[in-house]
């Protein structure tokens, strides 16, 4: 047992030592770290090139790693997350679930990436994004489906692509486009990549060059699991395009 915790540790530190050094979304080595990293990029990019204007909150933000990318299209960036992460520090340290520091109707859209799952109570913090949203404000939500247990010992859910639209629909939200992306094969890629590239990743030639071979092996999934289940009976995962239909505050 204390050897596999001590893999499990070891494990752990290589993907957070690969994601101090390519935390950025826009990161080749990130976003063809494998298939799964492959078809959430390309299925959140589409959907954020329309959903982020304005004024932006990065809903647990992590590293940051979403910044480049939201500010192609926003006005501006706001961060919040529970701690600083990595070299991030973030605009509002608070807990998704509970957030009165963040004012009501701050915002004009925002994004949270792959966070609903770690949170306890995922009602609560979708009740909370649609408060922080002006009316008509636009939301970009990831979550897995299928994923490894992860950010332990908060990993709480996983969702599909129905449960994520009534967990939004019940805390105020419309749904104007739900995507699932990737597949079974996405999943096992992710694996294998973690335990060829992350330890590698602090050695220049060698962790670029791996990361350039792995790049087409990612792509190439990506396309397989679209072969194999069109109709994505087993995604990795699920981006939504959601609009707050909060009403205004009383004047």
């Amino acid at each position: 047992m204390t050897a596999r915790r001590t893999f499990a540790a070891r494990f752990k530190s290589w993907r957070e030592a690969f994601l101090d050094r390519h935390s950025d979304a826009d990161d080749w080595r990130n976003r063809y770290y494998s298939g799964t990293n492959w078809t959430q990029y390309r299925a959140a990019v589409a959907l954020m090139a329309e959903g982020c204007v304005g004024l932006v909150l990065d809903a647990g933000s992590g590293r940051s790693g979403w910044r480049r990318t939201i500010l192609r299209t926003a006005g501006g960036y706001e961060s919040l997350d529970l701690a600083p992460r990595g070299d991030a520090r973030p605009d509002w340290i608070g807990d998704l679930t509970s957030m009165p520091q963040v004012p009501g109707h701050r915002f004009d859209s925002l994004v949270c990436h792959q966070v609903l799952e770690h949170v306890t109570d995922p009602m609560a913090a979708a009740r909370e994004l649609a408060r922080v949203l002006k009316p008509g404000g636009l939301a970009v939500i990831s979550v897995p489906h299928l994923s490894r247990r992860h950010e332990l010992p908060h990993d709480y859910y996983r969702f599909t692509p129905e449960g994520l639209v009534f967990v939004l629909a019940q805390a105020g939200f419309s749904i104007k486009r739900v995507v699932p992306y990737g597949g079974v094969l996405s999943f096992l890629h992710h694996q294998v990549s973690t335990l060829i590239l992350s330890p590698v990743a602090a050695v220049p030639l060698l962790g670029d060059g791996l990361a350039a071979i792995m790049a087409p092996i990612s792509i190439a999934i990506g396309c397989l699991d679209r072969l194999l289940d069109p109709i994505s009976l087993a995604p990795v995962g699920v981006v939504v395009l959601a609009q707050s239909t909060n009403h205004p505050p009383d004047a």
